[in-house]
């Protein structure tokens, strides 16, 4: 069942206003139905369940400059609604199950926006059924890098629409709602824009609360934890002595059985020689439990740097120290033994 949001709001944010008048008909559904009401922003509460009749039903939203979701099923159909004071809102769900919502003047400006990314949405969600069905590592590589495009492409169009609405409801919708997929990067961007918005709060509250969160695992501006692990040829390796060695160490934690990591073990060792030429050592810290299938990653990789791994894998003592919190992790140390940057993509180390 196609789902649509929208929108319905003036140019600025403004604060909590008067009710709504919201009217829904359906080709599709059959007298009595329930119609289940959610507030979803800036609290989640319930808000009716009325019963469709003469298949349709009319109520009021107990507030505009607020975000609700209304649902029925058998069949099931969905839509976000965006209340903008003064505006009406409709939805009509036609005999094919079409969605169509209308309201006020930031209908059509999200209504672009989820056309917009459509395309790369179900690009994506195609990719990632493909990704699950492959068992092949090198077709499972191509198929993330697919992946990796269409969702950063996705992302990136969010983060922009809810940096360029943060004035007004759908900036704050776009930016509570996806708070759970911001990057710290994106986070920094984001909560300032709310900071000063005091009908925005909610907002504001979430993305705080996500940048705590990613601060209480951040290593970044620290020491790192020095450690001492087993090699693959079961030599014994001291990170305090290889820091000394050179100017900057790479540290990789990664696993056989993480396919981003293997991609970005292969994609690291075509510029390997080119790297350490800059004086950069690198180490990878596999977290396998299996050594077995850590050993046969690394020769079907090829990997020619220092291989390391740690005991009880994400459960050991070097996993908690560094707070490795997902798979791949880099750290980038400098010569002082201080983490400068964490999450280091080749071109970054190719302007050391």
């Amino acid at each position: 069942m196609k789902s649509i949001s929208f929108i319905m709001m003036a140019a600025l944010l403004p604060a909590a206003a008067g009710a709504q008048q919201l009217k829904l008909t359906s080709a599709v559904h059959a007298d009595q139905g329930k119609v289940t009401i959610y507030q979803e922003w800036p609290e989640r509460r319930v808000v009716d369940t009325p019963r469709l009749s003469g298949h349709q039903v009319s109520c009021q939203l107990p507030q505009a400059a607020a975000v609700y979701r209304v649902s029925l099923r058998k069949p099931f159909a969905d839509a976000t609604v965006l209340a903008e004071e003064g505006k009406p809102v409709t939805i009509t769900i036609t005999k094919d199950s079409q969605v169509v919502v209308r309201g006020g003047v930031l209908q059509q400006r999200w209504d672009d926006f989820l056309q917009s990314v459509a395309p790369d949405e179900a690009a994506w969600s195609d990719v990632g059924r493909r990704y699950e069905k492959a068992t092949d590592l090198d077709a499972k590589l191509k198929i993330a890098r697919e992946m990796d495009h269409y969702s950063g492409s996705v992302q990136q169009a969010r983060l922009h629409f809810a940096v360029q609405n943060a004035g007004n409801l759908a900036g704050a919708w776009m930016a509570y709602s996806y708070a759970f997929a911001w990057t710290p990067e994106s986070l920094k961007k984001l909560t300032p824009l709310f900071r000063q918005q005091p009908a925005a709060s909610a907002t504001y509250a979430v993305l705080k609360e996500k940048q705590a969160a990613a601060a209480a695992v951040s290593m970044t501006g620290k020491q790192a934890p020095v450690f001492t692990l087993s090699a693959i040829d079961g030599q014994q390796v001291a990170l305090d002595s290889f820091i000394r060695q050179h100017q900057y160490v790479l540290l990789d934690v990664w696993a056989s059985w993480c396919t981003p990591c293997r991609a970005g073990n292969r994609a690291l060792a075509a510029h390997y020689e080119e790297l350490q030429q800059k004086g950069i050592g690198f180490i990878s810290v596999s977290v396998d439990e299996n050594k077995d299938l850590w050993k046969k990653a690394v020769v079907a990789d090829k990997i020619p740097w220092t291989q390391l791994v740690s005991p009880h894998g994400m459960k050991s003592d070097f996993v908690n120290a560094y707070k490795v919190q997902s798979l791949p992790a880099t750290f980038l140390i400098n010569r002082e033994g201080t983490i400068i940057q964490q999450h280091i993509e080749i071109e970054d180390l190719k302007k050391l």
